[in-house]
């Protein structure tokens, strides 16, 4: 196993073809990690991604009122597409927001799974997407991927 790093800047650019926008927007890359399995030798990807102290979007009722930042979350472990056939799991530290005086606050973000899934809404599409294919439907995997029509 290999200790968690700071990722190089350099390749910020690659992130829009692994992560949806709205992630990329609200959240940044604080660290990631190869994995390696002490008895299959099977390599697991890491990606810890960490929620911006930028504040949602404050609902009609409490504009005007201050929003804090109040620590984080539990981190959640997701499973997102593999890259290069490893598996990949994104550790998201969701922040805790508060409303003086109203409670608390939310992000929502479309790459979160419902309740109880452990795998990215994308992934899981996909991979509803890609068993129809096996099932006798007429696309391909790729053309899954892409979105082509058969």
């Amino acid at each position: 196993m290999t200790t968690p790093s700071s990722p190089d800047p350099s390749f910020s650019f690659l992130l829009p073809l692994f992560f949806p926008s709205d992630l990329l927007a609200a959240f940044s890359v604080t660290g990631h990690r190869i994995i390696r399995h002490p008895k299959t030798n099977d390599e697991t990807v890491e990606i810890t991604i960490e929620e911006k102290n930028a504040p949602p979007v404050i609902p009609e009722e409490h504009r005007g009122k201050a929003v804090t930042s109040k620590g984080f979350h539990r981190p959640m472990t997701l499973q997102h597409f593999p890259i290069q056939d490893r598996f990949c799991l994104l550790i998201v530290h969701r922040r805790r927001w508060e409303i003086d005086g109203a409670g608390t606050l939310e992000r929502v973000l479309s790459f979160l799974p419902e309740s109880g899934l452990k795998i990215t809404t994308q992934f899981a599409a996909f991979l509803k997407e890609a068993d129809r294919t096996r099932a006798g439907g007429g696309r391909t995997h790729r053309e899954t991927l892409r979105g082509e029509e058969a």
